[in-house]
């Protein structure tokens, strides 16, 4: 009988403990930011009153700016997480073969990823600015045609941005898809060689639905990384010029300088809401075609 107690309490030593934490690091902070999006709360005042949902109202009557970054946020995540698979697979599948040098290459693409990001902001504004390495460089070849204020264009910027993003997370992609290459059945290969099979054809056929679940978890994690996009945006661009960079976060960012709580409130929980149904869709959609 004792034995049995301790079989079925034993579990609870570990249960509550994680609910305590969710409850306090996730689900508090939430109801709190949610609570606070209802209201007028300001630093620069003592009182709270209830407004309802008038800090949403104004979000999307109001703030134009505010939709621009809603449409600049699905943007960057979706060229981000595309950029990222795509080119994290042909890396992947370059460096899954035998060669010297292989293990060089496959850390010399990764390191980036260990980087501050502020660092690789810094570095890259100076290469990037009008006056910067780029431009002098294109400059020297003879190729003056080419140079551009890749950080100041409104035509250019999110890209360049986007560029550096990509080539700071693209080596923890490759490493992803390259574990899942190596987990491909190798007797299959080599029997849809002996059948005559290329190198294009053993790829659609065995490699591509082999990895597909890697590849979809890819997608899924780095439209979600793009959704939440901050840091690389603001240590870059401050979201300019204009709002050619604004995303959800930085114009979060902006909005708190007048000293309102309310208003910035609002913006996270519809960040908070975008950010859980658009990856729901994606991992109900790939689960659905996994299943197939």
């Amino acid at each position: 009988m004792h034995n049995a107690y301790k079989k079925k309490t034993y579990p609870i030593y570990f249960i509550i403990p994680i609910l305590v934490i969710f409850t306090v690091f996730y689900i508090s902070p939430a109801v709190l930011g949610l609570f606070y999006s209802l209201t007028d709360a300001s630093i620069q005042t003592s009182g709270v009153h209830y407004v309802g949902i008038e800090n949403y109202r104004t979000l999307f009557s109001d703030s134009e700016a505010f939709l621009i970054s809603i449409w600049n946020q699905f943007k960057f995540a979706i060229l981000d997480a595309f950029g990222k698979t795509v080119i994290g697979l042909l890396l992947a599948l370059l460096l899954n073969r035998k060669f010297r040098g292989n293990n060089f290459l496959r850390a010399l693409i990764y390191i980036p990823i260990m980087f501050g990001v502020i660092m690789v902001a810094m570095i890259f504004n100076y290469i990037l600015s009008y006056d910067g390495f780029l431009n002098t460089f294109l400059n020297s070849v003879g190729l003056s045609g080419l140079t551009n204020d890749w950080l100041g264009s409104f035509s250019l910027a999110m890209y360049s941005v986007l560029g550096v993003d990509i080539w700071l997370g693209v080596g923890w992609s490759m490493m992803l898809i390259l574990a899942a290459l190596q987990s491909v059945s190798k007797d299959l290969l080599e029997c849809a060689e002996i059948d005559g099979a290329g190198s294009f054809r053993k790829f659609i056929s065995i490699t591509l639905p082999s990895i597909s679940s890697t590849l979809n978890l890819s997608i899924l994690l780095s439209v979600i990384s793009g959704l939440k996009a901050f840091d690389i945006i603001y240590a870059m661009t401050r979201g300019g010029p204009g709002h050619a960079t604004e995303v959800m976060s930085t114009y979060l960012v902006k909005s708190m300088s007048s000293g309102s709580i309310g208003y910035p409130a609002a913006i996270s929980v519809i960040q908070f809401l975008i950010i859980t149904l658009v990856a729901l869709a994606i991992n109900s959609f790939t689960n659905r075609k996994e299943s197939n």
